[in-house]
C-alpha cells in the first residue's frame, strides 16, 4: 500500500471511529480528536481554519468527503493523483478499479460539496462511458489529471504573455 493510500485509509478509519451513528457525518466537536487520532496536534488557529473550511455554515457537522478533501489538500501535484485514487479505492471493495455507478451517484450526491443532479449525471457519464453500471475511476482520475496539467500549461503561457506586455 502506497503512502497516499495508507493516509486515505487512516482518515477513513479515524472518521468511522467517531461516526458512531453511521450517518456519514461527525460532530465538529470531534475534529480535534480525529486529528489527534491521525497523529496531528493542531493549534487552536489551525483548528479554527479547518472549521471554517469544513463547516462554513456552522451546521455543527462534517461529512467524510469534505474532511478528506481538506486533510489531503496540501499535497504536491504528483501526489494528488495518488491521493485521489486512494480516496476512490476506499469505496472499491473488490479492488477492480471500478465503483458501481449507483454507489458513485450516492457519493457524489450525498458526500462532500453539494452538486446539481445535472453535474452528477455529467460526471457519471464520463466515469461510466459504456453505461454498464460500473464507474471506471482510474481512467477518470487520469483524464482529469491530464486535463489539469494542460490547463496549468495554458495558464502559465498566458501569464508569461501578460508579463511580456
Amino acid at each position: 500500500m502506497d503512502p497516499a493510500e495508507k493516509r486515505m485509509k487512516d482518515i477513513k478509519e479515524a472518521f468511522d471511529q467517531f461516526d458512531t451513528d453511521n450517518k456519514g457525518t461527525i460532530s465538529t466537536k470531534e475534529l480535534a480528536n480525529i486529528l489527534k487520532y491521525l497523529g496531528q496536534d493542531p493549534t487552536d488557529e489551525e483548528l479554527d481554519n479547518y472549521m471554517k473550511e469544513l463547516d462554513p455554515e456552522s451546521a455543527g457537522t462534517i461529512d467524510f468527503m469534505s474532511m478528506m478533501k481538506v486533510l489531503t489538500k496540501a499535497v504536491k501535484d504528483d501526489d494528488t493523483i495518488d491521493e485521489l485514487m486512494a480516496s476512490f479505492r476506499v469505496f472499491d471493495v473488490d479492488n477492480t478499479g471500478t465503483i458501481p455507478t449507483a454507489e458513485m451517484r450516492y457519493i457524489l450526491m450525498e458526500m462532500g460539496e453539494k452538486m446539481t443532479a445535472q453535474d452528477v449525471k455529467d460526471i457519471l457519464k464520463e466515469m461510466d462511458p459504456d453505461d454498464n453500471g460500473m464507474c471506471k475511476y482510474v481512467d477518470y482520475v487520469k483524464k482529469k489529471y491530464e486535463d489539469l496539467q494542460v490547463a496549468k500549461a495554458k495558464a502559465a503561457k498566458l501569464k508569461a504573455k501578460k508579463k511580456k506586455k
